[in-house]
């Protein structure tokens, strides 16, 4: 099969299944309207699919397994809990909510690829796994598919995903042969102290300088216990002092930031390092702390054999119509890394899907102003649906 003449003559279905996904957002784990469509489109497709196990996410199988290995392909179908700023003709119709990160495009992307898969099923060299993954945003979903058993009836031999890039100077597909996103820990500080007037911090303990102490600390770790070709990023993003005002010293400070890496020996250092250096400056003045990992997910680490053959097949099935290229990691994280660390190969790869406002600007993902590509369709599906046939060909 063709695969980028048949997403092209697939695209304009694609696109009315994108926008009602954009205009419907859900987050987290309880996507019902979403899952709801998807499997209105694969029972059109004539695909057999499941829950897996008591959650939203969606799974099932094409192809023969006794002709070869299996691939397991994955999309995440969650949006944000973040307002949509764009002007277009389907945006966000849930206040609060919208799909800033591109999910929407990739579970799309993902219906068609396995409709064109579907329909190339007796050519198929061995058999694919999909999964339609609930909760990606809060780095917890891929997590809670493993402990549910993706990696089990079928075991997949490969894995293989594929993210938006909006800031892309084109259309095009990205793929790194080794890192690709960065670890990431997730926590939340609380910080006990005891109020008091702001004339007499004296009569009280201050929980806002002992979590000023605590940041300044904590970021000694990437200065002076990180080697400088293994870095590790550490960023505060939020800090609350319920209570506090001009002239009152508050009693409780609560701080929620992340750390990332792309070396694993550098964030499993930071894993084990940040809460004693806050356990202990907490003490050193009084106060007490308590440290709560909000997520924690590994870097996501592509494969260089299954990395070199997407970007062949890539190349095969795109022509001259849009480039591939290698390209460089990136800090931002991914919780499919909870899946790919458990598989024996795996390529995670990007689709560049820029698309400039009236004024000629284009935004990062989880920007409220972002927009993505409708053209992204076509040659990321053209380019997953070929990668997925030809790795199974090649690796009988």
């Amino acid at each position: 099969m063709d695969y980028l003449t048949r997403a092209r003559e697939l695209h304009d279905a694609a696109i009315q299944v994108r926008r009602q996904l954009h205009q419907n957002p859900e987050v987290g784990f309880d996507l019902p309207e979403t899952m709801k469509l998807v499997k209105s489109k694969l029972d059109e497709f004539g695909i057999a699919y499941e829950n897996l196990a008591d959650t939203y996410g969606v799974v099932g199988t094409l192809g023969d397994a006794s002709k070869g290995k299996t691939l397991l392909l994955r999309a995440d179908s969650d949006a944000l809990p973040i307002p949509e700023k764009s002007e277009h003709d389907f945006v966000s119709q849930v206040e609060n909510k919208a799909h800033l990160c591109g999910h929407d495009m990739h579970t799309t992307i993902l219906l068609m690829v396995l409709k064109m898969l579907k329909e190339n099923e007796d050519q198929l060299e061995g058999q694919i796994k999909f999964l339609f993954q609930p909760a990606e945003e809060t780095l917890n979903g891929g997590k809670l598919m493993v402990e549910k058993g993706i990696l089990e009836n079928p075991k997949p031999d490969a894995g293989m995903a594929l993210h938006m890039w909006p800031m892309s100077k084109e259309v095009n597909i990205l793929v790194s042969r080794h890192e690709v996103l960065a670890s990431a820990l997730n926590f939340r500080i609380i910080i006990k102290g005891v109020g008091s007037h702001g004339a007499m911090p004296y009569m009280g303990i201050d929980p806002v300088f002992v979590a000023s102490q605590i940041i300044n600390g904590a970021n000694a770790i990437l200065a002076r216990e990180l080697p400088s070709n293994k870095g590790a990023s550490l960023s505060m993003g939020m800090i609350e002092a319920p209570g506090g005002a001009v002239n009152v010293i508050p009693d409780t400070v609560i701080i929620e930031g992340t750390s990332r890496s792309l070396y694993p020996e550098s964030a499993q250092h930071v894993s084990e390092r940040l809460p004693e250096i806050i356990e202990h400056i907490a003490k050193a003045h009084r106060a007490e702390a308590s440290y709560e990992v909000l997520a924690e997910v590994p870097a996501l680490i592509n494969t260089p054999e299954i990395s070199d053959q997407t970007l062949a097949a890539a190349k095969e099935v795109l022509g001259d119509e849009y480039n591939v290229t290698e390209t460089e990691p990136d800090l931002a994280s991914e919780d499919y890394a909870h899946i790919a660390s458990h598989l024996p190969e795996s390529c995670y790869f990007m689709v560049g899907a820029p698309l400039p406002d009236a004024e000629g600007k284009t935004y990062p993902v989880h920007n409220p102003l972002v927009q993505f590509n409708e053209e992204a369709l076509v040659a990321g599906s053209a380019a997953m649906a070929q990668a997925a046939t030809n790795w199974l060909r090649d690796n009988k």
